[in-house]
């Protein structure tokens, strides 16, 4: 954006986002007004309107959406993700999803995969068009490249885990960056392999970035004859693909790691980490919410909602789905504790931190989508 257009922006901000303007415009804000004269215009960039001016099919149950949004844009890192809001038969549903593009491009993207249970995944992936307008916030997370770029670098990636590490690999190989980059990518076959093709060619383009792609379902065509899960035999093949990390490989010395994708991989790779003594090597951002593990002693205790003056019985699920299931409309995105929107004030009782384990006591804010009641519970809600 041009220091012309930021300080026009800036003069028609403070013209229009006034106490005494948004006071005519109560109880809606004048954001709202602002829409109805053009969809694409907005004051508030925590709710940035986009069109949608491209989608790609990458496999059967996944797609590429182009977005181009309005000015309040700003630049993001390769490995953030960005909240995305949209209406759905008169509802305000709202999610996260990676960026899937080169950080320097001037329209983002999110590549979305269709889950069985993922009502807005598979509205993404169905009935979404060219021209369609959605909300989005900007990027968010942390999940991403050091500011001093090392000599090497190794990514493991799962299923839609492999957005953020697109993002990340186009980045590094359009700025041209000579570090040894390596992709262990793991998927159930090659029709569901997203961005296959594109990888393949940045592997042909770039001789210091290694691919090697194994299939957890039966191939026998799989490369280097390598299928299943994430294991040792896999890191060490995928590292001595790359020349420049022969040595490393051979003393069992792993460069800085990112890895990406469902819990059973997060897991797998931790665990070989901690093993080989690199755990502080290795960065990780799970794409699926911690389950609610059953805590000893028997599901207790009542939920109350104390803004909506109702209440349910406590049946151990986190708390965001108790609450959307009494009815309730809490706003959410990421549902796994990263993004932070669902964060709720608890007036009173105790809840489980299902990620981490830890107990919450008394009056304090918490992330109801990783939170579990022990016992009466009371919300801000």
């Amino acid at each position: 954006m041009s220091l012309a257009t930021t300080t026009a922006r800036s003069a028609w901000r403070r013209i229009v986002d006034t106490p005494l303007i948004n006071a005519l415009a109560a109880p809606h804000g004048i954001g709202r007004y602002l829409e109805v004269i053009n969809p694409m215009w907005s004051l508030d960039n925590t709710r940035i309107p986009a069109r949608i001016t491209n989608i790609t099919r990458e496999t059967d149950d996944s797609v590429s959406i182009e977005l181009s949004p309005n000015g309040e844009w700003t630049h993001f890192q390769a490995g953030q993700f960005i909240q995305v809001h949209i209406e759905v038969n008169g509802r305000q549903h709202n999610r996260c999803y990676s960026l899937s593009r080169s950080a320097f491009t001037t329209k983002p993207r999110i590549t979305v995969k269709d889950h069985d249970d993922g009502f807005i995944s598979h509205y993404l992936n169905t009935q979404l068009k060219v021209g369609d307008r959605i909300a989005i916030s900007l990027a968010q997370g942390d999940f991403v490249l050091p500011t001093q770029i090392p000599s090497a670098l190794l990514f493991v990636a799962a299923g839609s885990g492999i957005t953020p590490v697109m993002a990340m690999i186009d980045t590094l190989l359009e700025y041209k960056h000579d570090s040894a980059i390596t992709l262990l990518y793991y998927s159930r076959n090659k029709t569901s392999c997203i961005f296959k093709e594109r990888l393949e060619e940045l592997a042909q383009q770039h001789p210091n970035f290694s691919l090697l792609m194994v299939y957890s379902q039966n191939d026998s065509t799989a490369e280097h004859g390598l299928q299943g899960h994430f294991n040792q035999q896999h890191l060490l093949k995928a590292l001595s693909l790359n020349p420049a990390l022969t040595e490393q490989t051979k003393a069992l010395s792993l460069p800085l790691s990112y890895v990406c994708g469902p819990e059973q991989l997060i897991n797998a790779v931790q665990s070989e980490y901690e093993l080989l003594g690199h755990k502080d090597k290795l960065l990780s951002e799970r794409f699926k919410a911690a389950t609610a593990a059953q805590y000893e002693g028997e599901v207790a205790g009542d939920i109350a909602f104390n803004k909506s003056l109702s209440n349910v019985a406590n049946d151990g699920r986190n708390l965001l789905e108790q609450a959307e299931d009494a009815g309730l409309n809490p706003q959410s995105g990421c549902r796994m504790g990263i993004c932070h929107t669902c964060s709720c004030l608890k007036t009173s009782g105790s809840v489980r931190n299902i990620s981490t384990g830890e107990i919450s006591h008394g009056e304090e804010h918490i992330r109801l989508c990783i939170s579990q009641a022990l016992g009466d519970v009371s919300l801000s809600l």
